[in-house]
């Protein structure tokens, strides 16, 4: 039966162009991979390579079977990968919750980070309005929390504030809005206004209604889909205003009373005494950097 090693050294002969240079690459005599080469043909009862020129060229059985090995090599790598981590105590899962609106270049490099480090830590994401992310974590079927301010927090609760994003109001070009200058309160409160809501109908703390007219979603991304529809106006992270689906459809408003754009805190929320691992602490870490540099 042939071997993990013997499939290595075909992959890395197929790989390096020819059996000496796999013999350097291993650390291995030549006469060693040719051996276990052969060996592995025989095993298969298939002929891997044809060595009637100076090099040994792969046949269309070695080829066929050469992706295989190789896909097979990278599962073995991954095995003993995850193996290690695991015995170094790292968590098998991690569940993060998050306001949708957060999910931006900036988090995306923490998270291929993270991916690196700890291969053996499967993380599930909860994206849910910044409000239900505090139950969420309150309760423990979440690890920890990434939202926009909440204040007042439950006493059970740690939170560290990790920098703010600027938010602007936005409606479609098409609004009679889009024509108004020197916009006032009282101008905006006699159109329709979007909010975003938390499922228990709680708001976003830094965007009270100042319309008559509401209508309630419970995600940054409906807000903006809604005002580019025409459908009212309402706030967003400015970074959506860059969106390819959205930014050409929306319009950003310059109220008289927003002298520039709205700085909206975002915390990141954890349960003190919660079981802790490495891969959770090194998110925590990475996590409260996001916005230190201001929103790449």
């Amino acid at each position: 039966m042939y071997t993990l090693e013997q499939l290595r050294m075909f992959v890395t002969a197929v790989e390096q162009g020819s059996f000496s240079a796999a013999a350097r690459r291993l650390g291995k005599a030549q006469s060693v991979v040719s051996q276990g080469i052969a060996n592995l043909e025989i095993d298969l009862n298939l002929v891997l390579f044809d060595r009637s020129g100076r090099s040994p060229v792969l046949t269309p059985h070695g080829r066929t079977l050469f992706e295989q090995a190789q896909m097979l090599m990278l599962h073995h790598q991954r095995l003993q990968s995850s193996a290690q981590s695991l015995s170094l105590g790292e968590e098998s899962q991690l569940v993060f919750a998050l306001d949708e609106a957060l999910m931006m270049p900036g988090l995306e490099a923490v998270l291929t980070q993270f991916a690196e480090r700890f291969p053996a830590t499967a993380l599930e994401f909860l994206t849910v309005v910044s409000p239900d992310v505090v139950e969420l974590v309150d309760s423990g079927r979440v690890h920890l929390g990434l939202m926009f301010s909440q204040i007042p927090y439950p006493t059970e609760l740690d939170t560290s504030y990790i920098g703010s994003l600027p938010f602007v109001a936005v409606v479609s070009p098409k609004h009679p809005l889009a024509k108004e200058q020197n916009l006032t309160l009282d101008q905006l409160s006699l159109h329709r206004q979007l909010l975003v809501r938390g499922t228990a109908g709680t708001l976003m703390g830094d965007f009270p209604a100042v319309s008559p007219n509401c209508w309630g979603t419970n995600n940054f991304y409906m807000v903006a889909e809604l005002a580019s529809r025409g459908f009212g106006w309402g706030y967003i992270p400015q970074h959506l205003t860059q969106d390819p689906v959205f930014g050409p459809r929306l319009l950003p408003l310059e109220p008289e009373f927003d002298s520039q754009a709205w700085q909206v805190p975002v915390d990141l929320v954890t349960r003190p005494g919660a079981e802790s691992g490495p891969a959770l602490n090194w998110l925590k870490h990475a996590l409260k950097g996001l916005l230190r540099d201001g929103l790449e």
